[in-house]
């Protein structure tokens, strides 16, 4: 079978890598034959710090859907236009937005360096905070903060994108129109149907959608309401979520 994990708030909490034995288990699971890919709102960059190196050519959906690598190498890239991206940063600076801008790799943004968002942004040095000017594909762009956020967020989905808001952390991600976690799992052309995914946020619910099997970690209600099992966030659900994947494992041989 094959297995699609949302991160944060899924496998992985506050911020902290996901644990030794759920990553041991990952593995186990692909040496019983299941395929195991990740997708989340993170960009590629900083999907590995929350994995290992035992995991980098695995298939790593990153930014909503609207970029793909896979066996170590960039495979699939779905940016915002440029003219259009201009657009959303000249609104975001009438707001006087805080913005973070992914590129396939490297990444710009108006705030400073000691910006406490910035602990969780390409921890391992891999990338270069670059110049907005330098931005050559606009992957994503994720608002921090704003004068007026509603109103903002309301004049943004006028124009031609996709919206994600994670209340969790209070941040807005946008991508380019039509872009989410099943495009790009269908777009990566790995025959990757049936499959079982696990996940937590709003941008999972395309997946939850078209899975065969899903798990809701947490209490997202339109997740709770086509999810296929729950399993709640409390003191046992590093345990919980392995006993489930055991049990999957076998179901689905």
């Amino acid at each position: 079978m094959n297995f699609i994990f949302d991160m944060d708030g899924t496998i992985c909490f506050n911020g902290q890598p996901i644990s030794k034995n759920i990553l041991h288990f990952l593995l186990e699971l692909q040496k019983s034959g299941h395929f195991v890919g990740f997708a989340s709102a993170r960009p590629c960059r900083d999907m590995l710090p929350v994995l290992d190196d035992r995991f980098k050519r695995h298939l790593l959906i990153g930014a909503n859907g609207a970029m793909t690598y896979y066996e170590g190498s960039p495979y699939q890239f779905s940016p915002i236009p440029t003219e259009l991206a201009e657009e959303i940063i000249h609104i975001l600076d009438d707001y006087h937005a805080e913005y973070l801008i992914d590129d396939k790799w490297n990444y710009a943004c108006n705030f400073e360096q000691y910006h406490p968002f910035l602990k969780n942004v390409d921890p391992y040095k891999l990338a270069n905070r670059i110049e907005i000017e330098q931005i050559e594909s606009f992957i994503k762009i994720v608002v921090l903060s704003c004068n007026h956020f509603t109103e903002l967020a309301e004049r943004i989905k006028q124009l031609d994108v996709t919206i994600h808001y994670h209340s969790a952390e209070g941040i807005l991600d946008i991508t380019y129109k039509g872009v989410n976690k099943m495009i790009a799992l269908e777009q990566s052309g790995l025959p990757l149907e049936p499959f079982i995914c696990f996940g937590n946020d709003m941008n999972d619910l395309p997946l939850f959608k078209k899975a065969h099997h899903s798990v809701l970690i947490g209490e997202y209600e339109p997740l709770l309401m086509i999810a296929k099992e729950q399993i709640l966030v409390d003191e046992q659900i590093e345990k919980n979520i392995i006993s489930k994947l055991q049990e999957l494992s076998a179901a689905f041989v």
